[in-house]
């Protein structure tokens, strides 16, 4: 299961109720002390019932919501992903979906109640989607087996099994279903320790992600200095598999069969020795209570001279911390559960270029399917490389912390509140996404008779060149193009011509400035089309022989059709980066040569003009 929503309710800064949407990858970006790291501990406290790093005490009550006379904040997850099954015993299968256990929109979504700093195990519900056609339907979760297996009987219902508890309530279900004409559906909050639900319960919690919080350095915690041990994070996940819970679980039976039998053979001794039937009972633990991952809690690294890797500077830990990352990337585990990491600004230490590879590895770790990163920031150096999408900004109004997607209001308070600042240089080549600046940047450095021209790559360095994707998605991008209209840069627009030639009159727009600016589109359908069809054919191991038009083909989708385990979008960024870094002059037709050579032409042509300026 992974996480969709949260919901927020009086939950320290978050006074009212807030809901957090979240994805594979997000980014908590705003100043300090506005609520960003109460999320990702919030996360912690519900999914580790505040037993994980942080921790639950009376002060987490919203003090608005206090002096209102409220005692109790709740903290909500909607679970998307779920399991397809559930067994509750070896007999007894059922899904969430079937026992209406599921939000409007499809969602397991659970809140948990704290109330005097402590959470209540009957103030754990969930909220769903649920039959209410009587009081007996409404209820059906909570009954016991004999009180449906009545029911069943009296009513003359057909079942396929009365020895199952979902069988049952399948088949009164649908008794329903023909009775009423259908099933009368209302929002329900269902209690997880009620008498139907419990087994139910139980079973789910072993479902819930594994959630590891990596606190910043600046709290200087004894246990946030743990929690840094990467190997710390791993137990959990490795515990939670599937094979691993059944190994454990059949050396559990045995000692619990062998225990029993001792205790049943001594008491029975006792009865004998003292004369009487004195009740005496063994006190065994069920095997589902045993915390096996305690046996490894003084797991980690030991460093030069046996010094534990908690006690060493933030640097090293932080180090590790990347390695850590970039060896699950290469390791691929396959463990059952998602996984969840949570880290307080990843940049605390870390020298620039390490900040990307652990972005870097953050982003390709999430795109697996199986993990969500969810990080905090303020630094401004970092924020330029993520996706908008991506990006929550954490702000307080009047007081109250909200939690707002990108848009264009937002770009504005990065800007202004973070201070940052563009990199905007005397000539901005505008294109329309990074594909197009990876492609103008790969040709023009893999070409020599282009790079003569000019060299892109040299003068970007000096500032005479910035290149912003108009359409592109990263922030860096929106906070160019937001300062790109206050300054006196003159701008080359390229374009794909595309099948309509829907940018036409923006170009025709840039060239009627009178500010030295120049717009041209593309005399191939895309930049795709300037790739050698050899080169994709080689990549992708295909044959794209059919295509009789190559200049004006849809070669992405033309791919897509050939190769159905990947994207559009990850075709096309294969086919403008890798691919396009491969290109010789040799591979150019002369139409193509010339083009792309007057396209590095104006360009120089503008850098001269801006230079002597200067």
């Amino acid at each position: 299961m992974k996480i969709k929503k949260v919901i927020l309710e009086n939950f320290r800064s978050y006074h009212g109720t807030h809901e957090i949407e979240l994805d594979d990858f997000i980014v908590f970006i705003g100043k300090n002390d506005q609520g960003k790291s109460t999320i990702l501990e919030a996360i912690d406290i519900f999914i580790n019932d505040g037993k994980g790093v942080a921790k639950i005490d009376n002060n987490d009550l919203n003090i608005t919501a206090k002096q209102k006379g409220e005692d109790q904040f709740s903290i909500g997850i909607a679970f998307e992903d779920l399991p397809e099954k559930i067994v509750i015993d070896a007999t007894n299968e059922t899904n969430l979906r079937d026992e209406y256990l599921l939000n409007k929109e499809g969602c397991l979504e659970i809140y948990k109640i704290f109330k005097n700093g402590k959470l209540s195990e009957k103030e754990t519900y969930i909220r769903c989607y649920h039959p209410c056609n009587d009081e007996f339907l409404k209820d059906l979760l909570k009954k016991k087996i004999k009180d449906l297996q009545d029911f069943v009987k009296n009513e003359k219902i057909q079942c396929s099994d009365n020895r199952k508890a979902a069988e049952l309530r399948k088949s009164i279900r649908e008794y329903y279903k023909l009775k009423d004409g259908n099933l009368k559906s209302e929002i329900m909050d269902i209690k997880v320790n009620e008498e139907g639900l419990k087994d139910i319960w139980s079973k789910l919690e072993n479902y819930m992600p594994v959630y590891s919080l990596f606190h910043s350095d600046r709290t200087n915690t004894e246990q946030d200095s743990e929690i840094q041990d990467p190997l710390k994070a791993k137990i959990e996940q490795i515990f939670k598999r599937e094979d691993i819970q059944n190994k454990l679980n059949e050396i559990a039976k045995e000692i619990d069969k062998e225990l029993k039998n001792v205790a049943d053979t001594t008491i029975k001794k006792y009865q004998e020795i003292c004369g009487q039937q004195e009740s005496i009972l063994p006190n065994i633990p069920d095997v589902t209570s045993l915390k096996w991952k305690d046996v490894y809690k003084n797991i980690g690294y030991n460093t030069g001279d046996g010094i534990p890797l908690n006690k060493r500077g933030s640097g090293i830990r932080r180090l590790m911390l990347v390695s850590s990352f970039l060896a699950e990337l290469e390791l691929k585990n396959n463990e059952n559960n998602h996984v969840i990491y949570a880290i307080e600004e990843p940049e605390t230490s870390l020298h620039p270029d390490l900040q990307k590879i652990l972005i870097d590895s953050f982003v390709k770790l999430s795109k697996q399917g199986k993990y969500q990163i969810f990080i905090t920031t303020h630094s401004p150096a970092l924020i330029r490389l993520f996706e908008t999408e991506s990006i929550r900004y954490v702000g307080k109004s009047n007081g109250i912390t909200q939690v707002e997607k990108f848009n264009e209001t937002i770009a504005d308070k990065i800007v202004q509140n973070l201070g940052l600042l563009p990199n905007i240089g005397k000539v901005v080549i505008c294109v329309e996404g990074t594909n197009d600046e990876k492609f103008l940047l790969n040709i023009n450095q893999n070409i020599e008779d282009f790079k003569n021209i000019i060299d892109l790559k040299t003068k970007i360095d000096n500032g005479i060149i910035s290149i912003i994707p108009m359409n592109g998605s990263n922030l860096k991008d929106w906070i160019n193009r937001y300062a790109l209209k206050n300054t006196y840069a003159s701008e080359f627009h390229l374009y794909d011509k595309d099948k309509d030639e829907k940018y036409r009159d923006a170009i025709n727009e840039v060239n009627r400035r009178k500010d030295g600016s120049f717009g041209i589109l593309t005399e191939k359908r895309e930049i795709e089309n300037y790739v050698p069809k050899e080169l994709i054919e080689s990549e992708f191991n295909i044959n794209l022989s059919h295509i009789a038009d190559w200049d004006n083909a849809d070669i992405a989708n033309e791919v897509k059709q050939k190769v159905n385990n990947k994207k559009e979008s990850d075709i096309k960024s294969i086919i403008c980066g890798k691919l396009s870094s491969q290109i010789k002059k040799e591979n150019l037709d002369d139409e193509s040569f010339n083009e792309i050579k007057g396209w590095f032409e104006k360009i120089k042509e503008m850098c001269d003009k801006v230079i002597i300026e200067r």
